[in-house]
């Protein structure tokens, strides 16, 4: 796939999948998206960050994904501390950055080569708003400085809901909204599971099929941490 033609696909996926939302995209925004997006996968060719048999076709995809959050109203605000847990290449966290933002966010990750790349992309791309944690959500979710710390989580292919929900209670503050990436499978799971939910601290305010945005048939999970 030529470079050209990676830009024409991304740039005509976003603009129609934030039009299907009520979005409007600018045009700095989407340069800046295609500038991460090529950063991604000149990287990920060399390093195999999200898996070098994806390919740009798959990259693109996966950044399209990530920006389905924001069907959800003011769910993202300059103010609000957002995390993104077991951030990996920056999927959903740097995407949702660009298209919102700029806002507080910080991007949790452990392996050293995808701590290197956000690095990278935060100076290259000048996204001043984000840090990043370098470690794993299970030792930043102990730490002071993390605790009830953040008004929004995101959590993408990093663990189960059960796990997630573990890892989310700590760092959220009360009435905190987590948005997981999930199956069709686990967003039923988690509309049976109402008592568990409680149990751990969440009540599940809706699950939400991304396909009328995206033609791909996957969903998202939107929970609130409930106050003790």
């Amino acid at each position: 796939m030529e470079e050209k033609d990676i830009s024409t696909r991304l740039l005509e996926a976003v603009e129609k999948t934030a039009a299907r939302m009520g979005l409007n995209v600018e045009d700095c925004k989407a340069n800046m998206l295609l500038a991460y997006v090529e950063e991604l996968t000149r990287w990920n060719k060399a390093y195999n960050l999200v898996g070098r048999k994806l390919g740009a076709q798959g990259i693109v995809d996966l950044c399209v994904d990530a920006i389905t959050p924001l069907c959800f109203k003011e769910l993202i605000a300059p103010q609000k501390e957002v995390v993104d847990i077991g951030s990996g290449a920056g999927m959903p966290g740097i995407p949702l950055y660009i298209l919102a933002g700029p806002f507080p966010l910080t991007l949790v990750e452990s392996q050293r080569k995808k701590i290197t790349f956000l690095q990278h992309v935060r100076r290259k791309l000048g996204l001043e708003g984000i840090r990043i944690y370098p470690g794993r959500a299970e030792t930043m979710c102990r730490e002071e400085d993390h605790l009830n710390a953040y008004e929004t989580a995101f959590a993408r292919a990093v663990a189960d809901p059960p796990r997630i929900l573990k890892l989310a209670s700590p760092i959220l503050c009360d009435g905190g909204r987590l948005v997981i990436f999930v199956g069709e499978k686990d967003a039923e799971g988690l509309r049976r599971s109402s008592t568990l939910l409680e149990a751990r601290g969440f009540k599940l305010q809706t699950t939400r099929s991304t396909k009328r945005f995206t033609s791909r048939d996957n969903h998202l999970a939107l929970l609130i941490k409930m106050a003790k």
